[in-house]
């Protein structure tokens, strides 16, 4: 059976899936909503999902949401390269992780870079128009980096020598982190982030990893590549 993600090009729980997918080397197809048509919020996807929330994956006439639930039931589902691990131990820390990286460093990625998204190169728009806002943001932002480059200090990968869960989830931040250092370098710069692979390279080795893995290609947000 053919498996189908809806998503928003750039949505980092959208994401999160298309890597588990990667990671497991599963063929899929993606259909990409437009966001600021608001899509989501329309039908014929809210009967896919009455929240009008991305990502959902169909697959046999069923409709999965909710990224962290869609992951877990990959597993279920194609129990060949696991993302959760195979023994309750690692299944366990996978979860941990993953739970953590799903709240804490979307959250702090999301309060750095939609105020540098949404401003000048230079003059990050914090909401309300309070730009030191930002400052005790990215401090946070810097603090979760730093955990993440604990995590990767005995392995290639978050739990162990291949991708999990916790790989799909992380590496959307860091994706948006890169595309704000990419896309706004001065604002980047001047919150402390102009040297990032020099700041923080075991994520970077462990970024470019994950960039260099078959499929990885197809993840990247549309948008980002016109």
């Amino acid at each position: 059976m053919t498996i189908t993600v809806y998503n928003i090009s750039g949505s980092p729980m959208g994401w999160r899936v298309l890597l588990g997918l990667a990671f497991k080397g599963l063929d899929y197809g993606v259909v990409y909503l437009s966001g600021s048509d608001k899509e989501h919020k329309q039908d014929p996807f809210l009967q896919m999902n009455p929240h009008g929330k991305v990502p959902v994956l169909e697959h046999g006439g069923i409709y999965r949401r909710e990224s962290l639930s869609i992951l877990g039931w990959l597993d279920e589902q194609y129990p060949t390269r696991p993302l959760f691990g195979q023994t309750p131990a690692k299944i366990s820390a996978t979860w941990i992780r993953a739970a953590r990286y799903s709240d804490y460093l979307l959250k702090a990625t999301s309060q750095v870079v939609f105020p540098v998204f949404n401003g000048s190169d230079g003059a990050p728009k914090a909401p309300g128009g309070n730009e030191p806002a930002i400052e005790p943001a990215s401090s946070l932002l810097k603090t979760e980096l730093s955990e993440l480059e604990q995590s990767l200090s005995e392995s290639a990968f978050l739990c162990g020598g291949a991708p999990s869960a916790a790989d799909a989830v992380a590496f959307p931040e860091i994706g948006r982190v890169m595309r704000a250092i990419e896309t706004k370098p001065a604002s980047m710069s001047g919150l402390g982030f102009g040297d990032f692979d020099l700041d923080f390279p075991k994520i970077a080795r462990w970024r470019d990893r994950i960039m260099a893995m078959p499929g990885y290609s197809k993840t990247v947000p549309p948008h980002w590549t016109e």
